[in-house]
């Protein structure tokens, strides 16, 4: 008698039924390698310059959050602050002063306010709106950063430099280090806005503007008038503020590009 039933399909044992769990973990991960693409994607402008705006204004901020937390709850920082201090001013010669006294003068008020100024100028007269609003917060906010932290910390200056400074000021963090961070990197952002340079001479740029800034904050140590933690305060204080502005303006630039 024959048997005209269909015989039943072949079983495939490799292949194991999928859940609906994996199916929905598939989909989370297919989304999150999207999303980290995106994020490092260097044409997009919320791609890679926004994730690595962000990261340096989080490493910023981690920075100074560590070095406040070792200043007022490490002892051994402050020995470590105070035993360098006395080291460098014993060591200090009138030819060193002198060229000190005139480095610290780059990174100074009038400096900044001379080069916040004609900055804005220059700016303005190119119609430049966008990037002047960005230009005009990134030194009003240095500014005020540095008198609210100083208020808040409320350190008093070393006592080798009472010569140098304004009576009553507070020496953490160093309005120099910060200000003359936030003052030049701003400078050449706005100077790579306009030029183009071949690499070698932007790497060259930017080496003398980090060796200018690196000479500022030194010359607040040699002078007496702030602590190394002072300084690298107002570094990471900078780095923060400047990786907000200058990330802001990257973003403002690329959807207002008439501006």
């Amino acid at each position: 008698m024959n048997d005209d039933r269909l015989p039943p399909p072949p079983s495939n044992p490799s292949t194991a039924p999928v859940s609906a769990g994996e199916v929905v973990k598939d989909a989370k991960h297919g989304r999150l390698r999207a999303f980290l693409i995106a994020r490092l994607e260097p044409k997009a402008h919320l791609g890679l310059y926004l994730t690595v705006g962000l990261v340096l204004a989080a490493a910023g901020i981690w920075i100074f959050g560590a070095l406040l937390d070792a200043l007022l709850d490490n002892a051994m920082m402050v020995k470590w602050d105070i035993a360098t201090d006395a080291f460098i001013h014993a060591r200090m010669t009138p030819s060193l002063l002198r060229i000190v006294s005139a480095t610290t003068q780059l990174g100074g008020p009038i400096a900044m306010a001379a080069l916040a100024i004609v900055g804005a100028t220059v700016l303005w007269r190119a119609r430049q709106k966008v990037v002047l609003v960005g230009w005009i917060a990134a030194f009003a906010g240095a500014a005020l950063i540095d008198e609210v932290l100083k208020l808040v910390v409320h350190r008093s200056r070393p006592t080798y430099g009472a010569a140098f400074v304004q009576a009553g000021s507070f020496s953490f963090p160093s309005g120099h280090a910060l200000g003359s961070m936030i003052g030049y990197g701003m400078l050449v952002w706005v100077l790579f806005l306009f030029w183009h340079p071949k690499r070698v001479w932007k790497v060259f740029v930017y080496f003398l503007a980090s060796l200018l800034v690196l000479a500022i904050g030194l010359s607040r140590i040699f002078l007496g008038v702030h602590y190394p933690s002072d300084v690298a305060g107002g570094w990471a204080a900078a780095l923060a503020w400047l990786a907000v502005c200058i990330t802001g303006l990257n973003v403002a630039q690329h959807r207002h590009p008439e501006t």
